[in-house]
């Protein structure tokens, strides 16, 4: 798969290795993971989630090399004019869930780079 599923605290974003950046401008909920992957991979693509997902979830990125997320993103160029972001501008800006309000989890807009 060109796209890593990267965690941090429940947040979720996919990793292109071409652009070397995040797919989504803010993060994903779980289930917005899911419903993106059955729509651009289909059923061999949720066959695949829970593996993916349990690597994510041990380590950051589901990289079937054992990559940790701060290893993935090592080389990103998601900043400004395609700079690079230290992990913790990273993690900041795309995997961050926005704040709880009224025990609900905000719906963020799911925009592809």
């Amino acid at each position: 798969m060109a796209n890593m599923i990267l965690h941090k605290n429940g947040a979720y974003n996919l990793y292109t290795t071409i652009a070397e950046g995040a797919c989504y401008e803010s993060p994903l909920t779980l289930k917005q993971l899911t419903e993106h992957i059955q729509r651009e991979l289909g059923e061999a693509g949720l066959r695949e989630l829970p593996q993916r997902l349990e690597r994510a979830h041990k380590t950051g990125c589901s990289s079937m090399h054992g990559e940790t997320l701060e290893r993935c993103i090592s080389c990103n160029r998601a900043g400004p004019n395609e700079t690079h972001l230290s992990v913790d501008e990273f993690v900041a800006k795309y995997l961050t869930l926005p704040p709880q309000r009224g025990g609900e989890l905000r719906q963020t807009a799911l925009t592809k780079l």
